[in-house]
């Protein structure tokens, strides 16, 4: 069925039929969306070069690093990452500015076109109007981040020039499963033949070295192709290639982001041949990276941050980043997560040290009930636990309650995020 939408639409009305257009909010597979591509390209059309970035954690943090350096370099970069936090148009940026309504309402319309009677999802729709954007504006390099896994994920309908893996770990089980070999193979998907790739990730499952070998791509690992050295006021990227040597700390906060740099710089020296930048196009570009959500410090005595932190690797870093800060307060948390979360291991790393829980709903058909959250989180006694109707409700009362030494942190989803930027 046809959207009976135009190019003249606005944004609000074609995402609004979009959320209600397919049976499935998530429905991997790459049949309908490739079949819709292949339509919607013309055959004439260039080929933009073309990086893919997978993994379960520091996907969007090594985009906007590549974003910075290249644009730093001098390139026309477009970049589809998701989710978005605040507007939709977030999700497709060219040289770091969100696209304007009229593109993506006229790319929508043409992809409404194209497929006919074939059914897509929301993803499906962004990734394909994200592609059409880049090409009609004609970028040097599209930087497409994978939404879940890889193989099936819409994004891999392009055959990606290059590719960059990120951490692996579980997450997203009702549809990646809890193995994570099983899950690395999956973001192994998006490897091609002869393709560079780099993998950051220094404990990667065998299972994705092995397929990459299998398929003759040229592979790159942390921890044996290169690796990091952290020093008190920069760090320095330990390898054999032309870009080794000493790097400013990145602006985005955590010892994480430095192994995201080193994989991003690793894959810059890879590709140097094809897309060179200089060491002075990498040190602006780790300087100037921006990033809502990755420990966003977004208010101080006290000090609120926000992160997107979601699974247990994620959770760890959160853990391991509050407890580098040495708060002489108290320590309060804007918490909620999705059902399909492991919430035991999530709030593992937590025990002992968030003094107050401050939860609540999150909007969204898979949000966890406060109830089943509170359940788990009165189960350790040294915790005080709040519900609220909101996580605006939830952020104001923390708010309310810390002092000026205390910190507060918002984490769990980008749901908390987007809700607390909202309320701030």
């Amino acid at each position: 069925m046809q959207s009976g939408l135009s190019a003249l639409s606005s944004i609000d009305e074609w995402l609004a039929w979009q959320e209600q257009c397919h049976v499935k909010n998530i429905d991997l597979g790459l049949e309908r969306v490739a079949s819709v591509y292949k339509a919607l390209k013309p055959t004439h059309s260039r080929s933009i070069y073309t990086i893919t970035v997978a993994g379960t954690n520091g996907k969007g943090s090594c985009v906007a690093m590549l974003e910075a350096i290249f644009i730093a370099a001098g390139y026309r970069v477009g970049v589809y990452s998701t989710p978005h936090l605040k507007h939709y148009n977030e999700r497709v940026r060219i040289n770091g500015t969100p696209v304007l309504d009229s593109s993506l309402a006229s790319s929508f319309y043409k992809i409404d076109l194209a497929r006919k009677e074939t059914s897509l999802s929301y993803f499906e729709f962004g990734t394909l109007a994200a592609i059409d954007v880049f090409d009609h504006y004609k970028v040097d390099i599209q930087i497409l981040e994978v939404g879940l896994g890889g193989r099936l994920d819409a994004v891999n309908i392009v055959d990606a020039d290059a590719a960059l893996i990120t951490s692996i770990s579980i997450d997203h089980i009702d549809w990646l499963g809890d193995d994570r070999n099983q899950i690395a193979l999956e973001k192994a998907g998006v490897f091609r033949a002869n393709q560079i790739a780099v993998c950051g990730d220094s404990t990667v499952p065998n299972s994705l070295i092995d397929y990459a070998k299998k398929l003759g791509t040229q592979l790159s690992l942390a921890g044996k192709d290169f690796d990091v050295n952290k020093n008190a006021n920069d760090w320095s990227l330990v390898a054999n290639h032309v870009f080794a040597g000493h790097y400013p700390m990145p602006v985005l906060q955590g010892y994480h982001q430095i192994k995201n740099a080193a994989a991003v710089v690793s894959l810059l020296a890879n590709i140097q041949h094809i897309k060179p930048v200089s060491k002075n196009n990498i040190d602006i570009g780790l300087r100037h990276t921006s990033l809502k959500g990755r420990l966003q410090q977004v208010s101080s005595a006290p000090d609120i941050f926000l992160d997107v932190a979601h699974n247990a690797e994620s959770a760890q870093v959160l853990s391991d980043f509050l407890k580098s800060k040495k708060t002489n307060g108290q320590i309060h948390a804007v918490f909620s997560v999705l059902v399909d979360k492991q919430l035991n291991e999530v709030l593992k790393p937590f025990i002992g040290l968030i003094d107050n829980w401050h939860i609540a709903p999150l909007q969204a058909p898979r949000a966890l009930s406060v109830a089943d959250l509170y359940k788990c989180l009165v189960d350790d006694n040294s915790q005080q636990c709040f519900k609220y109707s909101s996580i605006q409700q939830a952020l104001k009362n923390a708010q309310l309650a810390a002092k000026q030494d205390d910190l507060v942190i918002c984490f769990g989803s980008f749901y908390v995020v987007e809700a607390c930027l909202e309320a701030l």
